[in-house]
């Protein structure tokens, strides 16, 4: 079975760590990877989106409109704008954060309603599953942990064939060791919102 994958957000979120420890982990665990990345015009606070296609036989790494079976949403705007690329049936891991564009931040744009995205959102999906995980980040003490909650959420849904333990040993292999321990906890409180739904 193939697996395709959109990680989206915007630059300096970690949208590139958490895909290539996703990567590592399919790597070890002997399947067919394929990523490409996509940068807005700016790589701190632009658009970015990597796509990774893991499975049996993988040639090409680009994933087709339509064609994703999961998106890893590290901002709600960006995630809207990457629902085209969900299936039908596709599934949404959403970090419920909105970061307005530098054209509402000037006062040349208004803001968008998070409401109005949020519907955007779910009216594609299969599934969506909201979670603050800036918030659990920050209260586990370090804010920059959101990418990791995403990604333990995502190794709790059924669709994922890469192994807990596989992308555990690729945090712990990509980390400083003082941030380790907190990744991890990190790790399994994105696993936990994801069980609850």
């Amino acid at each position: 079975m193939n697996l395709n994958i959109v990680f989206c957000g915007m630059g300096g979120q970690g949208v590139v760590v958490l895909s290539d420890i996703f990567c590592e982990a399919a790597l070890m665990d002997g399947l067919d990877v394929a990523k490409a990345e996509i940068h807005g015009m700016a790589q701190r606070g632009g658009s970015i989106a990597a796509h990774v296609r893991i499975g049996d036989k993988i040639e090409e790494p680009l994933i087709e409109h339509g064609k994703a079976d999961i998106i890893v949403g590290f901002e709600m705007l960006e995630t809207a704008r990457n629902v085209p690329m969900l299936k039908s049936d596709g599934t949404i891991i959403l970090n419920e954060k909105y970061i307005p564009p530098a054209t509402v931040l000037d006062g040349s744009a208004k803001p968008i309603e998070t409401k109005s995205l949020m519907k955007t959102i779910k009216e594609k999906a299969r599934k969506v599953y909201g979670i603050d995980a800036a918030e659990i980040a920050s209260q586990l003490g370090n804010p920059m942990m959101a990418n990791t909650v995403l990604l333990g959420a995502l190794s709790a849904l059924e669709e994922n064939p890469v192994a807990t333990e596989s992308l555990k040993k690729a945090i712990t292999g990509r980390l400083k060791e003082k941030y380790i321990e907190l990744n991890l906890c990190a790790f399994e409180k994105g696993r936990e919102k994801a069980r609850l739904g």
